[in-house]
C-alpha cells in the first residue's frame, strides 16, 4: 500500500489535495522547486512510460 505521496510544488500543492490526502491516510510531501532530481525514480518511469506509448 502506498503511504507517501511525494509531488513537486506544483498545482497539486492546494487544500483539496491536502484534505483528500488526510482522509484516506496519505502523507503529502514536496520535493524543492526545479529540482526534478529529487524525484528522480518516477521521472525514469514517466519516460519509460511515455516511451512505451510512442513505439505502440
Amino acid at each position: 500500500r502506498i503511504g507517501i505521496i511525494r509531488i513537486d510544488s506544483g498545482e497539486l500543492k492546494s487544500g483539496a489535495m491536502n484534505t483528500w490526502c488526510d482522509a484516506n491516510g496519505y502523507t503529502l510531501q514536496f520535493t524543492a522547486p526545479y529540482t526534478s532530481a529529487h524525484n528522480g525514480r518516477i521521472e525514469r518511469m514517466h519516460l519509460t512510460i511515455m516511451n512505451r506509448m510512442r513505439a505502440m
